[in-house]
């Protein structure tokens, strides 16, 4: 007795299927899902700008139209962006990058606010003040020689302060090595504040302090690179698409024949890139398809613009390579004799296989003359009657013995019906020659053949006609060359745009 355990297929839990199928058909969960994957890459764009544009975040001021170029600059125009309660807020966020006051930038700052409760206290020429002065003085000097901007790849605001400060100290002072150091130091002097004490630290709030402000200082954490923790705000989100990417695989796996959960993965494989840990502006790819999935976002135009610009940076290419091969080809056959073997065969009797017992040359002869006979005569029946009755009539005028005969009682009438009848009869004969000639008639057809191989023959069995043959093909590859120089190598990209434009049109009216 054979007691082998036959193993039986799987089957999905039929709750399990019910509920994948289910949420698969939901317009609604699908909208749900692209909302939040559309929120993910909002707080994912903010995040990637967050360092780059924290200075305006910080201060809520930007800096219009700002330039310069050798001695002429031009300081721009100011304005103010965000309040000083949303710019308090936003920059809150800096705890999320890790972002920490620089501890010698914030001195500095600290020992100028002490500096102003000193003089309001007790004087500018108190000593109390001149020690604080002195710190200043050394301070300034530290930061420019040791530069505690570096840390934050800010470098360039502290070369914009020491601009700034020499541009406005050479007013009073003679700095002829222009010098950054000089210049702090002469500020920070109890005689250069005594002039305008109130309106050197103006510009000192104004100018220098926004400035120092914006440094930071971010450590470095055990992975080598800056502390971030993005992740814990980035994690709710990819928690909700991670399983929101698992039920819809499996829904596609249970429904579709012949596709397993690995091939139902590959078959969403742009849900894939919310799960890689960099690159994270890339899910614009993902939440562009989801919005599209839920009717959110109508990607036609955008997918007809991607796909026609990829055409008009392709097509001539391929147009003008095409082309080229054919012409290439055209060429390389006449170059080797497939004209002279065509027309002019090694043997006196040329070889001929007939494949289906039909003269072809000949059948086609008679359809067109059929297609000119029925459809076109009759059209032009008329006109070409006119034609004819003013030729004869014209002829008449210009033979030799009109004179004589022009006086005759009537002859202008009589010449005009003469020349109608004449035009009339010619035309109805030349019209029963060819129904005539079209008509099923072996004899007739076994003429035309003799007519059609005599022609052939008499072009081939001239003593020159080897010569005029290659003569002809010479002239076909010179042809041939100075097209590809003058019409195909010279496609651009105006005559693809034009293609293209055309195409626009003709889907525009369509629709």
């Amino acid at each position: 007795m054979n007691n082998k355990k036959v193993d039986k297929p799987y089957k999905k839990p039929v709750i399990l299927s019910w509920f994948c199928e289910w949420y698969l058909d939901r317009i609604f969960i699908s909208r749900i899902m692209a909302i939040i994957s559309a929120l993910n890459l909002l707080v994912v764009a903010f995040d990637i700008t967050y360092i780059p544009l924290r200075d305006i975040w910080l201060n809520g001021k930007i800096t219009l139209g700002k330039f310069k170029i050798g001695p002429y600059e031009y300081e721009g125009l100011p304005l103010t962006v965000l309040p000083q309660k949303w710019s308090q807020k936003i920059t809150q966020y800096d705890v999320i990058k890790g972002i920490e006051p620089n501890r010698d930038t914030q001195t500095y700052l600290k020992e100028v606010s002490l500096l102003e409760d000193s003089i309001n206290q007790y004087g500018l020429n108190s000593p109390e003040t001149e020690e604080i002065l002195t710190k200043l003085r050394e301070y300034s000097e530290d930061m420019i020689e040791q530069n505690p901007f570096a840390v934050a790849s800010k470098s360039g605001t502290l070369e914009v302060i020491k601009n700034r400060m020499r541009d406005h100290m050479n007013k009073y002072i003679d700095n002829p090595e222009d010098s950054a150091k000089l210049a702090f130091d002469s500020f920070w002097n109890t005689q250069h504040l005594q002039k305008q004490f109130p309106k050197e630290l103006n510009f000192f709030n104004e100018q220098i302090k926004p400035l120092i402000k914006t440094n930071y200082y971010r450590p470095i954490g055990e992975n080598g690179d800056f502390v971030d923790y993005f992740g814990l705000i980035d994690f709710p989100f990819i928690a909700i698409l991670f399983a929101d990417f698992i039920i819809r695989c499996l829904g596609i796996s249970i429904r579709y024949h012949g596709v397993n959960f690995k091939d139902a993965i590959f078959w969403r494989w742009y849900d894939l890139i919310f799960f890689l840990p960099k690159y994270r502006w890339l899910r614009i790819i993902p939440v562009t398809i989801r919005l599209d999935e839920a009717k959110l976002l109508d990607s036609k135009r955008i997918k007809k613009q991607a796909s026609q610009g990829f055409v008009a940076g392709i097509a001539g290419d391929i147009t003008e390579v095409v082309i080229l091969r054919i012409v290439n080809q055209i060429q390389s056959d006449i170059k080797k004799g497939q004209i002279e073997k065509m027309l002019i065969p090694k043997g006196k009797v040329r070889e001929y296989v007939d494949l289906n017992d039909i003269n072809e040359i000949a059948e086609i002869t008679k359809l067109v003359i059929d297609l000119v006979v029925k459809e076109l005569l009759p059209e032009i029946r008329s006109e070409v009657e006119i034609l004819l009755a003013y030729t004869i009539e014209k002829t008449i005028i210009d033979s030799p013995i009109y004179p004589n005969i022009k006086s005759l009682p009537n002859f202008n009438k009589v010449s005009q019906n003469l020349s109608q009848r004449l035009a009339n009869r010619i035309y109805q004969v030349f019209l029963e020659t060819i129904n005539n000639f079209i008509k099923e008639d072996p004899i007739f057809d076994q003429y035309l053949e003799k007519i059609i191989a005599k022609f052939g023959n008499t072009l081939t069995d001239r003593p020159n006609a080897k010569y005029d043959i290659n003569k002809i093909e010479q002239l076909l590859v010179a042809l041939l060359e100075e097209i590809k120089v003058n019409y195909i190598q010279n496609l651009s990209d105006q005559d693809i745009e034009a293609l293209l434009d055309e195409t626009r049109a003709l889907r525009s009216f369509n629709e």
